[in-house]
């Protein structure tokens, strides 16, 4: 029988009226019972607490319910009181958050007295932490951030130095979740210091160890590495295996580490240094930590991950040409090695989980060749057929999860077949398990797989056929997707990175192909879908800067351009960039008898696209010759030729661009029209750019008196190199405006910089100094005199002052900053930074430019703002009098004026 029609007889009856929850940060499980219990009740609760440690999270309920029964006959309310807080972290497994909660509250009802006792405190502590939990959950974070704080205190009461850590590092991520990541950031540095004074124990192993994974998560990966190798050369030294953690050493004696026990805390160790590594790039080393695990940890809880893990990231650094018969044979004989283990292992959530990890590698491998692809639905799976092999290992984990009645790991399950079957364009089967899982997650509001499974099956539905129903369903199933990745924004960007979370694969996607649908290649789109599609790009922004600061960081607010433009004298523009075209979505005022969104769509591949941005980029950085100008004219063609008409006819006076992509690399108002020799600066429009409208505050700046915040450095720091301009750039800035506060070079700090951000009232804040844009959090910065300013704590420090829109910083402008050269994603840092900031409008630079011509047109530009020019028409005219090259004819070159870009409102 074909593993299709074996799945079409198992029953799938779905629960209902259930909540997804993820597992906790800290979520140990340290029984205190009282000696009052009865040996029932006690055996039970050994029993539920095996089971769930096994993550057999149905069984382990079952038993906790009965434990709770029995204690509350005898009338132990203290014990009951711990059984019902386990109840609790098992319904938050199994998905069930209002039960979870119930029996949470019936847990704190019955600690309400005021004993001191050292087991009635640790089990109240116990509860504290797993209501916050579930607030944090709801969405309640400041109430979760309270109920840890209680939970710290009562663990600190108790001298529970492993409880009080735990609460801590859940402290931080409520903190994190609302912003506060400076505060966040010195509680993991208070963890830290505690940590450093004890002695060398099980204790400062462990604690290290659950740090430095919090660390990763959050994404502060350099750290999450210094503190796990901490972790991992205590555990050493106890385990006299000091070479275990050095991957320049040989192994060594493997005898010398105490068997299971310490082999196994080293193990766990190794694997999370290996998931750190593989989130610094540092594939490699990842590869070795992997392996080093696999071999020490006798655990299969440790060792499976590892290898499934090691195996994963050398399938994905294969190449078609870098595959030989040696190399094949080695990878055949890992995947017969991980299928009889996988074999061996009991059943629990962790088993199905490393069952889909697996089969989702052996997919891969069909892509290098190395692996054959065939029909699923055989009746034997030959050795090297790994989509056979890889449904009949999904479906035992299926079956597997069905036994122990968990029902997420179901939905996981079958979602994971029906992508296989789409893999062999089974579309019928495909659709049938999608549809199937679907119904599983929805079941118990899973969403976060949910969305899965809703785009898996827009993606069958879309490939099956051109029927009207088809495409109908396929964009009703997008359209859920992306409704659901909006719900569970904070969810997605904080998840465990051991979970393999990739944003480039699993959820940006999503919207580019539902994109792709409501936009034809060919043909008129109804105003609806090209309304839902500019939409849609929008949310994509807003997703890609909440995946770039690792949580939802940004409050956005549906908004129409005639809020921002009341004049309407805007156009908005969309270039979107599909897999096989460019499309652009034009959004003019409104006005009578016109359509206010227009598609045009030119047929190229992406990646003859993007390289052509790239060489743009390159050619007009370098600066050698004119010979950017033809790489400048074929991206006008492409980008502003099919738009020049309606732009002209429509009298806008502003273009605002929505880039996608690797467009936000290059300067858009040095785009040429080889037609009429110009640039598109030159064509009368003021340019500016916005992660989106959702993103913009809809004032503009104020026509009072204006009020700058200088400062900057003029000196070499850091190994960057000296500003000598920065001093003539500031004193010039500062006869054009009144200025509050001027800090510059030792007094260039960050406290000086908070305690001039607290008085202010607006206006200007003008930093000249170096910086760096990338598309990673951790590595965008300013420098100040003494230490870099991460985006995030630059946030901090700008909003140490209440920031609305009435005192939110008019214009932020960052003079010699830079992207990170060879990072197409780095604009993302720019535009980061001009969102976390709260500032109205950001200038900055795609790259730093020499100080003569970044001063002339700063100042420039401040006299035309003192005029009570708009933000915008005031960058222009100051790009065009270094274009005019009255002041140098060097300047002329686009290197020297098209890099400033203005972000945010352009008014």
């Amino acid at each position: 029988m074909s593993i299709i029609l074996l799945l079409a007889t198992l029953s799938l009856n779905p629960a209902v009226n259930l909540i997804n929850q993820s597992s906790p940060l800290v979520a140990a499980i340290n029984p205190q019972v009282s000696q009052t219990q009865t040996a029932n009740a006690k055996e039970l609760l050994d029993r539920g607490l095996i089971a769930y440690q096994k993550e057999q999270y149905s069984p382990a309920l079952k038993i906790f319910q009965q434990a709770n029964e029995s204690f509350q006959a005898t009338g132990d309310k203290l014990n009951q009181a711990l059984i019902l807080n386990y109840l609790s972290l098992t319904y938050q497994q199994l998905g069930k958050l209002a039960d979870a909660q119930h029996a949470t509250e019936q847990s704190l009802q019955l600690l309400n007295s005021k004993s001191n006792s050292k087991d009635y405190l640790s089990i109240r502590a116990q509860a504290l932490n797993t209501q916050g939990q579930l607030q944090l959950a709801r969405g309640e974070t400041e109430k979760a951030l309270n109920s840890w704080q209680e939970a710290t205190a009562t663990y600190s009461k108790i001298g529970d130095e492993s409880g009080k850590i735990g609460s801590k590092i859940n402290q931080a991520q409520a903190l994190q979740t609302l912003g506060l990541y400076r505060r966040a950031t010195n509680i993991l540095e208070e963890i830290k210091l505690t940590l450093d004074k004890q002695p060398d124990s099980l204790l400062k192993v462990t604690g290290f160890l659950s740090l430095g994974n919090s660390l990763r998560v959050v994404g502060d990966v350099d750290k999450s590495r210094q503190i796990l190798e901490k972790s991992c050369q205590i555990q050493a030294k106890i385990s006299q295996a000091e070479e275990v953690c050095n991957l320049k050493l040989s192994l060594g004696n493997k005898a010398q580490v105490e068997p299971n026990i310490e082999q196994d805390r080293l193990g766990e160790i190794l694997l999370s240094l290996g998931n750190t590594a593989q989130e610094q790039q540092n594939i490699e080393e990842a590869i070795q930590f992997y392996e080093r695990a696999a071999s020490i940890s006798q655990k299969p809880t440790t060792q499976l991950p590892a290898q499934l893990n090691q195996l994963r990231l050398l399938v994905q650094s294969l190449s078609t040409e870098s595959i030989t018969p040696a190399l094949s044979q080695d990878i055949l004989s890992k995947i017969a090695n991980l299928s009889t283990k996988l074999e061996s292992l009991p059943a629990s959530r962790s088993s199905v989980y490393a069952r889909i990890n697996f089969a989702q590698t052996l997919v891969k491998l069909t892509k290098t060749g190395v692996l054959a692809e065939e029909n699923i639905a055989q009746d034997t799976c030959t050795a090297s057929n790994s989509l056979c092999t890889a449904a009949k290992v999904v479906a035992t984990g299926f079956q597997q999860a069905k036994n122990l009645e968990d029902v997420r790991a179901q939905a996981y399950a079958l979602g994971t077949l029906g992508s296989l079957y789409e893999q062999t364009q089974q579309w019928s089967e495909a659709q049938t398990l999608t549809q199937q899982a679907l119904k599983l997650a929805e079941g118990i509001q899973a969403r976060d797989i949910a969305y899965r499974w809703q785009w898996q099956l827009g993606r069958i539905l879309s490939a099956d056929g051109n029927t009207q129903g088809n495409e109908l369903g396929a964009i009703a199933a997008y359209d859920k997707a992306v409704k659901n990745l909006k719900s569970i924004r904070r969810d997605l960007v904080t998840v465990n990175r051991d979970a393999q979370f990739s944003f480039r694969d699993e959820v940006e996607p999503v919207y580019r192909e539902y994109v792709s649908l409501l936009l034809p290649k060919t043909g008129e789109p109804t105003t609806e879908n090209l309304d839902k599609a500019r939409k849609v790009i929008e949310s994509l922004q807003l997703a890609e800067l909440d995946n770039f600061f690792r949580r939802a960081c940004v409050d956005a607010k549906p908004v129409q351009i005639d809020e921002i433009d009341r004049q309407k004298q805007t156009a908005v523009i969309y270039p979107v960039v599909l897999s096989d075209r460019l499309s652009i979505i034009l959004s003019l005022p409104h006005q009578q008898n016109n359509k206010s969104l227009k598609l045009h769509t030119v047929i190229l591949p992406k990646n003859a696209f993007e390289e052509k941005i790239k060489e743009l980029h390159r050619k007009i950085f370098f600066r050698s010759s004119r010979d950017f100008l033809e790489t400048s004219q074929q991206v006008y063609e492409w980008l502003i030729r099919p738009i020049e008409s309606d732009l002209q006819n429509s009298g806008v006076k502003n273009i605002v661009f929505v880039l996608d992509g690797t467009l936000q690399s290059i300067p858009i108002a040095a785009l040429y029209d080889r037609e009429k020799k110009e640039y598109l600066i030159e064509k009368k429009y003021n340019i500016a750019n916005t992660p989106g409208l959702e993103l913009l505050p809809p004032q503009p700046l104020t026509n009072k008196r204006l009020q700058a915040v200088v400062g900057g450095l003029s000196e070499a720091r850091d190994n960057f190199p000296a500003l000598p301009g920065v001093k003539y750039e500031l004193e010039q800035i500062k006869g054009i405006f009144s200025t509050a506060g001027n800090f510059i070079d030792n007094n260039f700090t960050i406290k000086k910089i908070e305690e001039a951000v607290k008085s202010f009232p607006g206006g200007i804040l003008h930093l000249a100094t170096h910086g760096k844009f990338s598309s990673k959090a951790e590595d965008t910065f300013i420098l100040t005199w003494n230490q870099r300013l991460n985006v995030n704590d630059f946030s901090s420090v700008l909003k140490t002052r209440e920031t609305n829109q009435q005192t939110a910083i008019d214009l932020l402008v960052l003079s010699a900053c830079e992207t990170a050269a060879g990072d197409s994603r780095a604009a993302l840092g720019l535009a980061g930074i001009a969102v976390q900031s709260g500032a109205r409008s950001t200038l900055a630079t795609l790259w730093s430019v020499n100080d003569e011509a970044t001063a002339a047109l700063m100042i420039q530009f401040y006299k035309e703002i003192a005029q009570n020019q708009k933000k915008a028409e005031a960058l222009r005219n100051a790009q065009l009098f270094l274009l005019s090259g009255q002041l140098n004819p060097k300047f002329k070159h686009p290197y020297y004026w098209a890099p400033f870009v203005l972000v945010g409102n352009w008014q």
